[in-house]
């Protein structure tokens, strides 16, 4: 890989100046560890406000599939109304890179009680894309469409060309992987004239072959990926307290015998301090 390939920067408010962290010579991705194969999907034109938000959405939808996490609309509309704050032009699109850019400081603002995230760009005639891709991340780009391009998929589901003239303005959409190189476009729900999904539709040929294409694509991940097996080991034990406290608390007033249900009270706080130490262990990994 050429220096360049890949570039990154851990996305924070600036006025968090000692922890805003770009490094636009480093050339290599974290590891990258194998994500599961949950995907989200959300429509930019059920709404008025949200019409001309592909690139907003895209990099939330990107978000989405790396955290498991679905984004109520009223989430969507609050990272929208921010974009008019830093820079975008009202009723107007925006770059792929600030959107990106925008969510990553967002997230790690709005919730850092959860994995911080940091964002790469990486070259789309780089190998590493096809790389991404097996591990199942979602990666964010845009292309322009054509009259040609979307005739070629709409019908049958698969892009199959390379080259598609008369462009018109630029989209945002998100690459994935679904056992064969996919794109999950903005529209959820949309149908072809058959009633078939066409939100989600296969690409034949790897994105650096298809010439309307933007020359790079963004990749969101977990910052301290080399701690994910510790950080997974705390929350599925958080989960699982969480999940035996709510059954302790029903049977607690189900029954009758009140030695029994301070043994449940007690059992239920234990669970409680564990949830607390978990807490704070996660706090070394963000």
């Amino acid at each position: 890989m050429s220096k360049g390939e890949v570039i990154w920067c851990l996305g924070l408010w600036e006025e968090d100046t000692d922890y805003v962290l770009c490094d636009w010579d480093i050339d290599l991705l974290p590891e990258l560890y194998q994500q599961d194969q949950i995907r989200y999907e959300y429509n930019q034109g059920n709404q008025s406000w949200s019409i001309k938000s592909c690139t907003i959405f895209a990099a939330m939808w990107m978000l989405s599939d790396l955290m498991n996490y679905e984004f109520s609309l009223d989430e969507l509309k609050e990272v929208d109304n921010l974009s008019y704050e830093h820079g975008r032009v009202k009723w107007q699109g925006w770059w792929v890179k600030s959107a990106v850019d925008l969510v990553a400081k967002w997230w790690n603002e709005k919730h850092r009680d959860l994995w911080m995230v940091a964002y790469y760009r990486v070259s789309k005639y780089s190998d590493m894309v096809d790389k991404i891709i097996e591990k199942w991340y979602t990666l964010d780009t845009n292309y322009c469409p054509t009259v040609e391009y979307a005739k070629d998929y709409y019908l049958d589901w698969v892009l199959e060309g390379t080259e598609f003239w008369t462009k018109t303005n630029w989209h945002s959409v998100c690459v994935i992987n679904d056992w064969v190189r996919k794109i999950k476009d903005n529209y959820k729900w949309r149908k072809n004239p058959s009633w078939k999904d066409v939100n989600i539709y296969e690409v034949k040929n790897q994105i650096a072959k298809i010439t309307n294409y933007w020359p790079y694509l963004y990749l969101f991940t977990k910052v301290q990926e080399d701690n994910m097996a510790e950080i997974k080991r705390l929350n599925e034990i958080k989960a699982k307290c969480n999940v035996i406290i709510n059954h302790l608390s029903g049977l607690r007033n189900m029954v009758n015998d009140t030695n029994f249900q301070w043994i449940l009270h007690y059992t239920a706080e234990k669970l409680r301090k564990k949830i607390n130490d978990a807490n704070e262990q996660l706090k070394k990994y963000i």
